[in-house]
């Protein structure tokens, strides 16, 4: 292949991976509505991905993440480390709790599901100010195995997907000048 040659399959490429790219966040969008309104009014949570209506690829499934801890009042928090943990304060021009104490507190109240901290030397267990739990957005996972991607191949090289895709596709190279 020529270099010029090259240079064409490259921007012709580079063309199409940015319209597959923004149809797929639309798509996911639209996907990610669509199970959320599902959940809402049926309790479904989850799709069954099918070519074919006999040939099912994969599933896609809109996730709630349990609630984590985070630090919501940054103030308070700092005031109950400096006055328990005071090693565990960097002092600068303005003082920080250390990232790596913040991420350990963090991780263990959110395993634990609250707000709570017990230190492991003293057993004591704390209610830390300015951490709260919070509910983490959904999100939709979409699982493909390898058969499945075998399946969208072959579907894909036999021309069967072209009414999924290549209408969307067409439609916003329509009026390019």
């Amino acid at each position: 292949m020529s270099l010029k040659d090259t240079a064409a399959r490259t921007a012709v490429l580079s063309t199409l991976h940015a319209a597959i790219g923004d149809e797929l966040k639309a798509a996911k969008r639209e996907l990610e509505a669509g199970l959320r309104a599902a959940k809402a009014d049926t309790g479904t949570q989850k799709v069954t991905i099918s070519l074919a209506e006999q040939q099912d690829i994969g599933t896609a499934s809109l996730v709630q993440p349990a609630a984590a801890a985070v630090v919501a009042d940054v103030d308070k928090f700092k005031a109950w480390v400096t006055a328990n943990y005071g090693s565990e304060i960097e002092r600068k021009f303005v003082f920080e709790v250390r990232a790596a104490f913040t991420a350990r507190l963090l991780k263990e109240m959110t395993a634990a599901g609250v707000a709570q901290w017990a230190d492991p030397e003293t057993g004591e267990v704390h209610d830390v100010p300015g951490v709260e739990m919070q509910g983490r957005a959904a999100y939709t996972r979409m699982t493909v195995p390898d058969a499945g991607k075998a399946a969208i191949a072959k579907a894909w090289q036999s021309g069967a997907l072209a009414h999924l895709v290549l209408p969307q596709l067409t439609a916003r190279f329509e009026g390019a000048e």
